[in-house]
């Protein structure tokens, strides 16, 4: 859900609306989006892999007890 979230927001109608001449913090509005796409990605992998790390092991101590 959040890899097709992550996906939708860097899709050229999604960008078209973010890409106004308005300045946020100093820096157009596309250049913030582009951080949030970023920090997103990272976010989304980060969570991803703590998930698979957690599930494998989980896996592992069942097939250890076996």
């Amino acid at each position: 859900m959040i890899f097709a979230l992550l996906v939708v927001m860097g899709i050229w109608p999604v960008i078209g609306w973010v890409n106004q001449q308005t300045l946020l913090w100093g820096m157009p509005s596309l250049i913030i989006w582009s951080y949030l796409i970023i920090f997103a990605c990272s976010g989304a992998m980060l969570l991803g892999n703590r998930l698979l790390t957690r599930r494998g092991d989980a896996q592992h101590e069942e097939a250890s007890r076996d």
